[in-house]
């Protein structure tokens, strides 16, 4: 029982982190767009600042739930650090341990990235040699019409 009890206060402290710690990235990109206003600059800026209060309550209450289960404790400074969720590795540590799954391995998921990047640069091919075609089918089409444009100006005798 007191097994579980941990678990479970180890469980809803992650979810706790985890949610304020994406919530913050996206705030952090949100800042970073183009088009947003000073003003909405500034409440994001308020935001942030009582999030990062929220998010360091969060991990010292993930801290002590992980040290009584023996899991990885999280240092601020590192989680501060964070800019991109690519970066935040704390998805890892979640209510089944996926840490040994081949998918949760930086060079697998980077081999899939390449593969998917592949796949879209062959689709992007095949609509570039429809749209090669097409466009030289016009200029065909439009050479045609103007030697047959300047054809019937030059039998007409026309001073253009």
């Amino acid at each position: 029982a007191a097994h579980y009890h941990s678990t479970r206060a180890y469980q809803k402290a992650l979810s706790k982190l985890e949610g304020l710690v994406v919530a913050h990235l996206f705030e952090l990109h949100k800042m970073g767009l183009l088009g947003t206003g000073y003003k909405l600059r500034i409440h994001i800026n308020k935001a942030l600042k009582t999030r990062c209060k929220a998010i360091q309550a969060a991990l010292c209450k993930y801290n002590e739930a992980a040290k009584a289960l023996n899991r990885p404790q999280l240092d601020w400074k590192d989680m501060s650090t964070y800019d991109s969720l690519a970066e935040f590795n704390l998805l890892q540590e979640c209510r089944i341990d996926i840490r040994q799954q081949p998918w949760a391995d930086t060079r697998n998921r980077q081999a899939i990235l390449h593969h998917l990047k592949l796949e879209r640069a062959e689709e992007e091919r095949r609509r570039l040699n429809v749209e090669i075609s097409c466009l030289v089918d016009w200029m065909t089409r439009e050479e045609s019409h103007l030697k047959s444009a300047l054809n019937r100006l030059h039998s007409e005798e026309s001073p253009l």
